[in-house]
């Protein structure tokens, strides 16, 4: 009877060791798959951040490229010492004050001495800006824009030339906002932020996916790291689950078994026909059973945990199916534009 209880009990200890065994290795599972996703994610943020800044950075060029021949200032540029004095004084003559003369001559000299054509477009954004306030602006905005505006199409009579030249103003701050979205992204990133939260960047899609794609045909981006699949991992929280609730109801068969054993010899004491290792066996059962009822508390602990892995798990296998749907989508060409 006594061999029983021991038995019993030797089984629950090597059942709660293999137990502890596989939620630790379950625990490790999750911690490599959570750092692989994390890795995955900083990877493709930091390339798509990329991307987007060589794009807005081209883009930049071409439409200030494009403002300054659209507007004639690209004639007014010249490698002499005296370009800048002259350039200033043809644009006085056109109207503009002092002030809007130097600040236009020294964009200009800017994207052609030091390719910054961040200054031009700036200008473009400040004639868009004027021409939104109308008659609230100033005399001197007025000339800026009636200066300018003639050879940029916006006094034109021609509805298309005047379309055109708004077009053009609009992609000169929308370039420069985008700027601005893209550099507080990289500051996010740096801070460990890896999700871009501004989707209306909207430039070098079609790179990004190009690039993307090279990315993943070449096996690059993403680290080689050994972690079960989602599916595995599902079946091995199932399979915890199956086990500690087995461990709880063996352990509730030992106690039960115990108070018989205990009963039986209780009744032998009681007698007086107790031999000397029934009697220590008995003496022994308050201890045994402690212990039974302390691991029966942390397999019923046990069993809520690995059913909460269970739906942790699913919840992976769930995430990682519709991202995978997603990019599919993506990669034939979906975009939210």
């Amino acid at each position: 009877m006594a061999a029983e209880a021991f038995t019993a009990l030797n089984r629950i200890l090597e059942s709660r060791e293999r137990r502890e065994q596989a939620e630790r290795q379950m625990s490790l599972a999750l911690m490599q798959f959570n750092y692989q996703k994390q890795q995955a994610q900083m990877a493709q943020t930091g390339k798509q951040l990329e991307l987007l800044q060589g794009a807005n950075a081209q883009m930049m060029t071409n439409v200030a490229g494009d403002f300054l021949s659209q507007s004639g200032l690209d004639v007014i540029y010249s490698d002499e010492d005296k370009g800048a004095k002259e350039a200033m004084e043809s644009l006085e003559d056109l109207g503009l004050s002092k002030s809007d003369s130097a600040r236009v001559a020294s964009a200009v000299w800017a994207y052609y001495t030091a390719q910054n054509p961040q200054p031009v477009l700036r200008l473009g954004k400040s004639i868009k800006d004027i021409v939104i306030q109308g008659d609230a602006a100033t005399r001197s905005q007025r000339n800026l824009v009636k200066g300018l505006g003639g050879s940029l199409g916006l006094t034109s009579t021609s509805p298309l030339e005047v379309e055109r030249a708004k077009s053009l103003l609009d992609r000169t701050d929308k370039i420069l906002q985008n700027q601005d979205d893209i550099m507080s992204e990289v500051y996010e990133y740096g801070a460990g932020d890896y999700e871009i939260q501004r989707t209306g960047i909207g430039l070098g899609l079609d790179k990004l996916a190009d690039e993307r794609e090279e990315a993943l045909d070449a096996g690059a981006g993403v680290p080689i790291v050994s972690v079960p699949t989602p599916e595995e991992m599902v079946g091995q929280s199932k399979q915890s689950l199956k086990t500690a609730q087995s461990d709880l109801e063996e352990t509730q068969n030992a106690l039960n078994l115990l108070d018989t054993e205990s009963m039986s010899l209780k009744e032998l004491q009681r007698r007086g026909s107790l031999n000397d290792e029934q009697r220590e066996y008995l003496s022994r059962i308050p201890e045994i059973k402690n212990d039974l009822q302390s691991e029966l508390t942390d397999l019923s602990e046990a069993v809520v945990e690995a059913k909460k892995e269970v739906g942790e798990s699913r919840g992976f296998e769930a995430q990682t199916k519709l991202s995978k749907w997603m990019e599919r989508d993506w990669e034939r060409g979906y975009s939210p534009y």
